[in-house]
């Protein structure tokens, strides 16, 4: 025993303080429960405080400003518009504060105690809590694992804050820089480069893949790099990092691409190449006998159990996209499992979402594995943005709503957005496509006027082979 360590107990201990942790905590509590949430850096967890919260809050911010060019265009003028950074990255923090405060507020009323530290596994049911002048135990009757997951770093960048950067900088360091280099093309790279492009940033970002955001539809791809391009961002795919150097006061990175090596000079770099689930052995997932897979993710069951029948595990540390709005609903069915509820995770897509310019949504299959799985029975469909009335008044006619189907059956099966409000826009296809709904249904279900959401019927419609807005002959030389 650590000098001064003692035991407490606790009826359901929730390790992570995340989206998924808080809302475990919450859950379980409304079900009778006794909850004790370990967290050991802020309530909230990367999302509320450092991801996607603050990054959205920056992309909307960084989206209006741009906007006031074409505004000026169509008779609202705009005088001396500009970017003041202090305040910029003041409403960032603002909207960061008054969440973290919110979630704090309801843990209070459900009753969650908080306890701040770190937690390790000594045992089955029991963690260690190391906290900054004290260390103690907790034995568990059951607990539920939300460790969430951190940046992955890269062999000779050593993240400074000054020259090398991370998300977090990005966020909330008061500088509009001059040139900045992105490494990593993903859907982080993508959403904070196009954010920062707007504020007037010239912006490089490296992809050693052969396409940025890698997964969606081709079309997808070719419609971001279309409108990065409009904004000045160089995209170069296919190309090795190697290191980098300063010179003066600009960075200078090294990349191969093939046999030809070059150097791409800026004034930052920001390190940018994706997420790694937070399993250190400090854990001590095994003194639990907590099994880990292949895929370096916890091994649970359709309830969210591990291989310890006493313990859950949800989000960024188990199978599946690293996304918030998935540890949410995996949170609730550990809680409810927990609590004694008939509950398991049978959801049949999860939605994702890419806040660039312009907004990338998906929901289910995307053509080429639907084509896989079903030879010769695959229907496919589109709808573009130009052809939409509200997509035109709002200025924005760039992108396309695409719809796959069984081709006997009509039953959708995935659908794919690029364009503005995509965010929003995707959540009736998951809907749809939970429900079993036809390409049929959408084109009998009655749509306001003008909406762009009426783009999912008009879609439908050319699925049938009788589009209202746009000219059959057009439709099928594509």
């Amino acid at each position: 025993m650590v000098v001064g360590e003692f035991t407490e107990q606790a009826d359901l201990l929730v390790i992570g303080g995340g989206p998924g942790g808080y809302s475990a905590a919450i859950r379980a509590s409304q079900l009778g429960r006794s909850v004790t949430l370990v967290e050991r850096e802020n309530i909230g967890g990367v999302c509320l405080n450092v991801g996607c919260i603050p990054s959205k809050a920056l992309i909307e911010l960084s989206s209006r400003f741009h906007e006031l060019d074409s505004l000026s265009k169509k008779g609202v003028v705009t005088e001396d518009a500009h970017i003041d950074p202090i305040v910029l990255s003041q409403t960032v923090t603002g909207s960061v504060e008054r969440l973290t405060s919110g979630v704090r507020q309801l843990l209070k009323a459900a009753e969650v105690e908080i306890v701040e530290g770190e937690a390790s596994f000594v045992g089955p049911n029991e963690v260690r809590i190391r906290a900054s002048h004290e260390t103690s135990r907790i034995k568990f009757k059951d607990c539920i694992l939300a460790t969430g997951s951190s940046p992955r770093e890269l062999d000779g960048f050593t993240v400074d804050h000054q020259r090398v950067l991370d998300s977090t900088d990005l966020l909330f360091t008061p500088v509009i820089r001059r040139d900045l280099i992105i490494i990593g093309g993903g859907y982080i790279g993508v959403e904070l480069g196009s954010a920062h492009a707007r504020l007037g940033t010239k912006v490089t970002i490296l992809e050693m893949a052969p396409e940025i955001v890698m997964g969606v539809e081709p079309e997808i791809q070719r419609t971001l790099r279309t409108v990065l391009r409009e904004m000045g961002v160089e995209v170069r795919t296919g190309v090795e990092v190697h290191g980098m150097k300063t010179v003066g006061d600009s960075v200078v990175v090294e990349i191969t691409n093939g046999e030809l090596t070059e150097e791409i000079r800026g004034n930052a770099v920001a390190v940018l190449v994706g997420r790694v689930p937070n399993l250190d052995d400090d854990l001590g997932l095994a003194m639990a006998g907590i099994t880990i897979g292949s895929d370096y993710r916890v091994e649970v069951d359709d309830q969210m159990r591990t291989s310890n029948a006493h313990v859950f595990a949800i989000g960024d540390i188990v199978p599946g996209p690293m996304l918030a709005h998935k540890a949410y609903y995996e949170a609730k069915v550990a809680a409810e499992v927990a609590g004694g509820q008939q509950a398991g995770n049978d959801a049949t897509v999860i939605p994702a979402v890419i806040f660039a310019e312009p907004e990338v949504a998906v929901a289910g299959l995307g053509e080429q594995e639907a084509r896989s799985r079903y030879p010769d029975n695959v229907l496919v469909a589109k709808f573009p943005y130009r052809a939409n009335g509200r997509a035109i008044v709002l200025g924005a006619s760039v992108g396309e709503v695409k719809l796959i189907a069984l081709a006997d059956s009509r039953r959708l099966l995935g659908v794919h957005i690029v364009g503005i409000d995509a965010s929003n826009l995707i959540s009736e296809a998951v809907l749809a496509i939970e429900l079993g709904a036809t390409i049929d249904d959408l084109a009998l279900t009655i749509h306001p006027h003008p909406t762009l959401s009426e783009m999912y019927p008009e879609a439908a419609e050319v699925a049938q082979g009788l589009p209202t807005h746009i000219i059959v002959q057009q439709q099928r030389n594509k």
